[in-house]
């Protein structure tokens, strides 16, 4: 069970990834094609949310650091 669960984080982690990269890529190609501003920002904003879910993912599944819903609910307990 321990093995799939790695394996499974492991994916996900690496599709986020992948995302991520492509995201990236795209709003420097489209700003230095002199794309509209929207969508590069629409890009970079994708990019920061994508990473936000890797480094939350890591937290809570690899690190077990308790989300900021589990702390409060920690706290008011």
């Amino acid at each position: 069970m321990i093995g799939l669960q790695h394996e499974e984080i492991d994916e996900t982690l690496l599709l986020l990834s992948e995302a991520r990269e492509r995201a990236e890529r795209a709003a420097r190609a489209i700003a230095a094609a002199g794309g509209q501003a929207h969508v590069v920002e629409a890009l970079e904003r994708v990019d920061r949310e994508l990473l936000a879910m890797h480094r939350r993912l890591m937290d809570e599944a690899i690190f077990h650091v308790p989300s900021a819903e589990q702390q409060l609910a920690l706290g008011a307990a």
